[in-house]
């Protein structure tokens, strides 16, 4: 009896060395895990600047509609009309000229093309545009302008023959639908063209402009879209990051009343315009419908 007696007792004594080696070794593993989630959650809160909401990504709703917010283009309001022209080197008076409209958040310009026989009232005596021009100069046209049609003018670029080339051509040309082909041939210059759009250098574009210039009531309508075209080549994501060089050749190459500040200014609708282009492109057979109201 004694001899089953240590038996039992030694069987039971194995049997709890075992259960306490078990208990020992899930105890150690359970610390393990504990410490290595309690060293990632200081990690975590490490980041976030022991901000626990942060952490658990519950502000992550408002810092979306805060980055969503900031990266909206805001919307620019702009209603301007420039007066553009391009004069005779020799001082025989204007050989085209246009008034153009330009309107935010719309991204619409509208151009009108200027007849330089067109008559204006200055001081009760009436003139032709070019007669103005040519005898008082550009800001005594502007003012006639604006006393004799109603249209308000914030600004004008004007060129003469030569600098009207060399900026085209820093442009490296502009692309113009030609409407019909043309084969002319006048006492002062030649012009051949084939129908459809193509990029025009300073002195084909000039010819061209000139040409139109032939045609009467037409050819002003095609001046004008051919401005369009212009602008809108211009206004463009491929001159976008040259913008601010492009300003200073206008105001080194050519004679424009718009300042540095006028640039800064319009600096964000510029921008806007380059990064979407203009959507509507209009014609306007006389400067009132500039001004008139949609």
């Amino acid at each position: 009896m004694a001899k089953n007696s240590r038996k039992n007792i030694i069987f039971r004594t194995q049997r709890q060395s075992s259960s306490g080696e078990m208990k020992k070794f899930a105890a150690i593993l359970i610390a393990c895990v504990v410490g290595v989630l309690a060293i990632s959650c200081l990690a975590i809160l490490k980041k976030y600047d022991f901000d626990i909401k942060s952490a658990v990504g519950g502000d992550s709703e408002t810092v979306t509609e805060s980055m969503t917010a900031e990266s909206a283009v805001p919307e620019i309001y702009a209603d301007k009309t420039y007066l553009l022209w391009c004069a005779d080197d020799n001082g025989a008076g204007l050989h085209f000229a246009w008034l153009i409209n330009v309107k935010l958040p719309e991204r619409r310009a509208t151009a009108c093309t200027l007849d330089p026989q067109m008559p204006l009232t200055v001081d009760g005596v009436s003139r032709s545009i070019n007669d103005i021009y040519r005898k008082s100069g550009e800001n005594a046209l502007v003012s006639a302008i604006e006393s004799g049609t109603g249209v308000a003018v914030d600004g004008y670029i004007g060129s003469y023959d030569e600098s009207f080339k060399a900026m085209i051509n820093y442009l490296g040309g502009v692309e113009i639908t030609v409407p019909e082909q043309i084969e002319y041939r006048g006492p002062d210059f030649t012009l051949i063209l084939v129908k459809g759009k193509q990029n025009l250098k300073g002195d084909t574009l000039f010819k061209y402009l000139r040409y139109l210039g032939t045609l009467g009531t037409s050819g002003r309508s095609l001046r004008s879209s051919a401005l369009l075209e212009m602008t809108d080549g211009i206004l463009s994501p491929a001159y976008l990051e040259k913008r601010e060089r492009i300003f200073s050749k206008i105001s080194n190459t050519l004679k424009t009343d718009l300042t540095i500040v006028d640039y800064s200014s319009a600096q964000e609708g510029i921008k806007l315009l380059m990064e979407n282009r203009l959507l509507v492109k209009k014609t306007a057979d006389s400067p009132e419908q500039l001004i008139e109201k949609d």
